[in-house]
């Protein structure tokens, strides 16, 4: 049965304090995860509260090292990674102006999908819409080969609109969290610090497909709208599935992206796929 819980959110800054000293204190300078990161967290925080809108010119470098205590290089790569992600929008000689958000995920590192979020500067929310020590063992949409009985099921949210489902297949010893465990921790955390099964390698695959029932209504898309569907099945160091899992994300604000070392042979591997047809140009 589904367990409805909390949704994990970011405590808002003290609305009587001003801005600047809010978003002083909130960096974190003995955190492990660098200064610029947290600096784009925040920029990109004050993006979502309306601070700027889209179009609207952000602070010059020199403004943003002045409220926020930190040096030009550390703004820079602030700026950089939320341009890169594409938050941001650069124009030499006018400054970085607010865009609209589009989410970049990088394929060709191991990263769980929360991790992918934070480290472009996000945020999201997450609500746990089901945690189950059984339901995967007779659910038809896992892969029939992998005995992974534990479903999990999560929906995330930016800026407070749905964006994506996650239904997550898990090991048996995994039903021992609890929701309420299960709720406050990634996959990836699940497998390494609970379950002590590291991941040493992911496999994913990626498609567009009309959106099921059961995922249309938490993400409130019609039934005739389409997802980005990404599944994902990760292995320790010995080969052991210890995970399976399929991420439905709404279309318009996601893009995945892959970097090659040599040539991207598109063409040619369109005709190796099963069912091509016909040749190309």
């Amino acid at each position: 049965m589904p367990i409805e819980t909390s949704v994990r959110r970011n405590a808002p800054p003290d609305a009587t304090r001003p801005a600047a000293a809010c978003a002083r204190a909130a960096l974190d300078r003995g955190s492990e995860r660098p200064l610029y990161q947290q600096l784009a967290a925040l920029l990109a925080q004050d993006v979502r509260a309306g601070r700027w809108k889209p179009g609207d010119r952000l602070p010059s470098e020199a403004e943003l090292m002045q409220d926020h205590a930190v040096s030009r290089i550390t703004v820079r790569q602030a700026i950089a990674l939320l341009v890169r992600n594409g938050q941001l929008t650069a124009r030499r000689g006018k400054g970085t102006f607010v865009s609209r958000q589009v989410v970049r995920h990088e394929l060709g590192e191991l990263q769980g999908f929360y991790d992918a979020l934070r480290n472009q500067g996000l945020e999201p929310e997450t609500e746990l819409l089901e945690f189950s020590a059984v339901a995967g063992a007779s659910d038809p949409q896992r892969p029939a080969a992998l005995a992974l009985p534990v479903r999990l099921r999560r929906r995330y949210l930016l800026q407070g609109k749905p964006f994506a489902v996650v239904e997550a297949y898990l090991p048996a010893g995994a039903g021992e969290l609890g929701p309420e465990r299960a709720a406050r921790l990634t996959v990836y955390e699940i497998l390494g610090s609970f379950l002590e099964l590291p991941v040493a390698r992911a496999d994913m695959v990626v498609r567009c497909q009309r959106v099921r029932a059961d995922v249309a209504a938490p993400l409130g898309l019609r039934r005739s709208d389409s997802v980005l569907v990404m599944e994902r099945q990760s292995t320790t160091a010995g080969g052991t599935v210890c995970e399976f899992m399929r991420i439905h994300i709404v279309p318009e604000r996601y893009e995945f992206h892959v970097s090659s070392a040599g040539p991207l042979e598109i063409v040619r591997a369109l005709r190796r796929a099963p069912g091509a047809a016909g040749q190309s140009s």
